[in-house]
């Protein structure tokens, strides 16, 4: 038992969930990197970023996470390719040329388009928001933030229940009526 030095009372605060797991929608923001760690992939060899980035704008959604991964060394040359890729991508979008220290690219600000990925192939896991795309200011193209008008429906939620059981069992229960008015029966002829 852990004593709390003082009595607790539940009802004197806000307990309202707002949705804050919620996948932020497609739309374009501006985000910056508050935390960072470089690990190893399950595979053992390879070396992933893993970056928290957080909503700068638009406002209605400042704060909101989306983590992101970068594959920047790994046994596969086309994930490591498209990883590397994408790490220069952030690197140009917040301005930076080399990078040693992942910190060097915390709290720089820098915009992207974020949309809804797929899910899984195996199906265990939902379709996820993802960033499809970086901004560059040095073209100048760099839009405001906002939501996209028209968003993607959402997945159907697993109910959890089991499928249906994909069988003759039924179809075959209900010629037997039918065969056996017929005079046979469904296991062979009459002796």
């Amino acid at each position: 038992m852990a004593r709390l030095g003082t009595t607790f009372n539940a009802q004197d605060h806000d307990t309202e969930q707002r949705g804050e797991y919620e996948e932020l929608p497609n739309g374009v923001y501006q985000m910056e990197i508050e935390a960072s760690e470089v690990t190893t992939p399950k595979s053992g060899s390879g070396t992933i970023l893993k970056t928290t980035n957080s909503v700068v704008a638009p406002e209605e959604f400042k704060g909101r996470k989306l983590f992101n991964n970068y594959n920047l060394e790994n046994a596969n040359a086309q994930a490591q390719e498209i990883g590397q890729r994408q790490f220069a991508s952030l690197c140009r979008a917040i301005g930076v040329q080399s990078v040693e220290d992942s910190e060097d690219l915390h709290f720089r600000t820098f915009t992207v388009k974020v949309g809804l990925g797929k899910p899984s192939k195996d199906g265990q896991y939902p379709a996820r928001a993802e960033i499809k795309r970086y901004f560059f200011p040095d073209e100048g193209n760099v839009p405001e933030p906002e939501i996209d008008a028209v968003q993607p429906r959402p997945a159907p939620a697993n109910d959890n229940r089991a499928p249906a059981a994909n069988d003759n069992r039924q179809q075959q229960a209900a010629s037997r009526p039918a065969a056996a008015a017929a005079g046979s029966r469904p296991w062979g002829k009459r002796a």
